[in-house]
């Protein structure tokens, strides 16, 4: 799958003040369990949503005081208890200044924002969230009159406002897994009758965490799930169930995905890109693939990278002067796309392959027709080198380095004898793959 970035609007939900004691929270929860194995009261959906707010207000007095959003000087006027200890850390690229209480971690971003909140320290073995969803979720079902039908609806929106914001918490600090839980936990809030709200974008997201986690069984149901309820993120949800099913080495079906998506949004270059990616790789009806790549640089002429495509479609139609024009335009565009003048060396390289090959396969007796293609290969050799050198001066790649070094100590051992410059090349190239340990 190709790197998708999730991002999603925190939501700036007020946490409740102070953390109790640990004894009191369980006491609480105690409490409020004991109502639910009592027979009569069992039935009244006021003692379930009880027993829901019970994990629920541990659960937020875990948290502490804040939301999600919150600035630095917000939190010290709003005082309270002073954290532990603090540090700094990298996650992802990202700086973090976390701040430790007793429950908690709290991490602010570089701009001093609150980022995410961690309980650290858990009061008990099950998912606070988890069980409050299931107490509010029984409330629902023993409601058989309605009485309490707002009452739930609200309870479970909320909760599922939490459900994700925690999600978020995790993501961004790069647990994945949590983040996938979290998500998914969310949903039974939406899916019941009684608040009958399906948030697709969650589904959506959800799809993506357990795709990056490398789960594409549960990633496929709920992006066909998203496609089910007529959410498909302008072809992103269809782009990311192809790439699935190419990892599964069903293209068929990978280009299905696309083309649909294409159908329905002609204008989204993602989805376009996706496609002429999925039919190069396959390889086949070159046309088709021209065709799109055509239509892609209409939407966006000054790319490099749709160029260089498309010089590597006529490579492999061997229309050598139209790949080679491309390779050069993509450099035009983009003075620093070294893939561009890479490919104009390693074309010509290829081709003075394909002559020797030739060459080899000759009569012997055909002495003019040898010397004929002698002559081809000593200037595709020779045609190579400029660009070529090009290429080792511009990247930064090791494995570019390497091939590009490899192919013109080749060269220049070729036509050592025919100038100093040449023997020079052979043993700058020669002395770079030696310290690369390349023989």
């Amino acid at each position: 799958m190709k790197q998708i970035l999730l991002t999603v609007a925190m939501l700036a939900v007020a946490l409740t003040a102070g953390a109790q004691n640990k004894d009191q929270l369980l006491s609480s929860i105690s409490k409020a369990e004991a109502a639910t194995q009592n027979e009569k009261k069992a039935t009244n959906p006021t003692t379930w949503i009880k027993y829901g707010d019970s994990f629920l207000d541990a659960y937020n007095s875990l948290m502490g005081d804040g939301w999600i959003g919150m600035s630095k000087t917000e939190a010290m006027l709003l005082g309270g208890a002073k954290p532990t200890s603090q540090e700094q850390v990298q996650i992802n690229g990202n700086s973090f200044d976390v701040e430790h209480y007793e429950y908690r971690d709290l991490y602010y971003n570089a701009n001093g924002l609150l980022e995410a909140i961690i309980v650290t320290k858990p009061i008990m073995d099950e998912d606070l969230l988890v069980q409050a969803r299931e107490a509010y979720l029984k409330a629902a079902e023993v409601d058989t009159k309605g009485s309490k039908t707002k009452a739930i609806n609200e309870k479970l929106v909320m909760l599922r406002d939490q459900f994700v914001n925690y999600a978020m918490s995790y993501y961004t600090l790069g647990n994945v897994e949590k983040a996938a839980f979290y998500f998914e936990e969310s949903l039974p809030c939406g899916d019941n009758p009684v608040v009958n709200s399906i948030d697709s974008t969650i589904i959506y997201y959800t799809g993506i965490t357990y795709n990056s986690l490398g789960n594409k069984e549960k990633a496929k149901t709920y992006f066909n799930r998203c496609l089910e309820i007529g959410y498909d993120q302008k072809g992103d949800v269809a782009a990311a169930l192809s790439e699935i099913a190419k990892s599964e080495g069903n293209t068929d079906l990978a280009k299905q995905y696309l083309n649909d998506a294409f159908a329905k949004y002609p204008t989204s270059q993602s989805v376009l890109v996706s496609l002429i990616n999925l039919y190069m790789e396959t390889n086949d009806d070159p046309q088709k693939i021209l065709d799109l790549i055509h239509q892609a640089q209409a939407n966006e002429p000054k790319n490099a990278s749709l160029v260089y495509a498309e010089g590597n479609v006529y490579k492999n139609l061997g229309d050598i002067d139209n790949a080679i024009k491309c390779y050069y335009k993509s450099v035009e565009i983009d003075p620093n796309y070294v893939y561009g003048i890479y490919s104009v060396g390693n074309t010509y390289f290829d081709e003075a392959i394909r002559v020797q090959t030739e060459m080899n396969e000759l009569d012997l007796n055909d002495v003019e027709g040898y010397e004929a293609l002698q002559k081809q290969f000593e200037q595709y050799l020779m045609d190579s080198i400029e660009p070529f050198e090009k290429a080792f001066e511009m990247t930064n790649e090791t494995d570019m380095k390497i091939a590009v070094a490899s192919a013109l100590k080749q060269v220049y051992f070729r036509f050592r004898a025919r100038g100093p410059q040449y023997a020079e090349g052979y043993q700058k190239y020669d002395q770079y793959l030696t310290s690369q340990g390349v023989q």
